[in-house]
């Protein structure tokens, strides 16, 4: 059985012939009788009565249209939520890394909002291994990290990431020369690949650098601001937060760009409202390059 011969069955019993049956469903009425006697053979009774004017549905076949109703119903309504993105609804759980979350979500999501106004848009933010398990357990739908996925349950999309940019309080231009040497390094926990970068340039061109650990970057930017230390942050962050006239960033230091994975559960491929998030972040990313 199969919804093609439901709605056969349910053209026959509105025309009442397998001619105009035939008909409405764009279909030859020999391969309507066929497909009727291969589905009557299927079900081991039978659904039409033929008369010399016609057809009509037997006991059994009037008893098949009730259900072939419904699930013609459910079927309309199935392909009108995936053809017209106006009628999408329910909600679309996303999280992301405070770095993407703070710079780049802003816009993306006013464009989501924009092409799907019935869908409701729930927004986290988390470290990449919380992120990843909340994936994988199905507790979001769409995640946002600075690493590669690694689990065969996950699909990863690279999308641009940030170039990373040293950031000191402008007070220490006040001391003479600019010196970093045995100064605290605000950065995030480890794991964090933009603490790696800073990390990594710390060992090979400073000397006596204390690492002070911050899981924000509005509170690293605010201790920047207040004198407390340096931090390498993204460069998104440092633009977000230009109203901090105390902090100066050294963009003649180039460091390697941090990438971003946007990331999905394999099994759950394919649903319009997930996708077009997908393909808006992938698109203002191209833009960000």
């Amino acid at each position: 059985m199969d919804i093609s011969q439901l709605r056969m069955l349910t053209a026959i019993y509105k025309a009442g012939s397998i001619v105009k049956a035939a008909k409405s469903v764009h279909c030859v009425p020999s391969n309507v009788t066929a497909r009727m006697k291969a589905l009557e053979a299927e079900l081991g009774c039978c659904l039409l009565n033929r008369r010399d004017k016609g057809v009509e549905l037997s006991a059994a076949g009037k008893h098949l249209l009730t259900h072939a109703e419904k699930v013609l119903e459910a079927f309309s309504e199935a392909q009108a939520c995936f053809d017209d993105t106006q009628k999408l609804s329910g909600t679309l759980k996303v999280g992301g890394i405070d770095s993407f979350v703070s710079t780049r979500l802003a816009a993306i999501v006013a464009a989501f909002t924009r092409e799907y106004p019935q869908v409701v848009l729930e927004i986290t933010t988390g470290t990449w291994p919380e992120l990843v398990e909340s994936v994988v357990e199905g507790r979001l739908d769409i995640a946002v990290v600075a690493f590669a996925p690694v689990n065969p349950k996950i699909t990863g999309h690279k999308i641009a990431g940030e170039r990373p940019v040293l950031v000191h309080p402008q007070a220490w231009l006040q001391q003479g020369s600019l010196d970093l040497n045995n100064r605290k390094l605000l950065a995030w926990p480890e794991g964090c690949p933009f603490q790696a970068v800073a990390l990594t340039w710390c060992k090979a061109s400073l000397q006596g650098v204390e690492t002070v650990v911050c899981g924000s970057w509005g509170g690293i930017m605010a201790c920047v601001e207040q004198g407390i230390g340096m931090a390498v942050v993204p460069r998104g962050v440092y633009d977000n937060h230009r109203a901090f006239l105390n902090v100066m960033a050294r963009d003649e230091l180039v460091f390697p760009k941090v990438d971003y994975y946007l990331l999905t559960h394999k099994r759950t491929s394919g649903h319009p409202v997930r996708e077009g998030f997908v393909k808006l972040v992938c698109d203002a990313s191209v833009h960000s390059i």
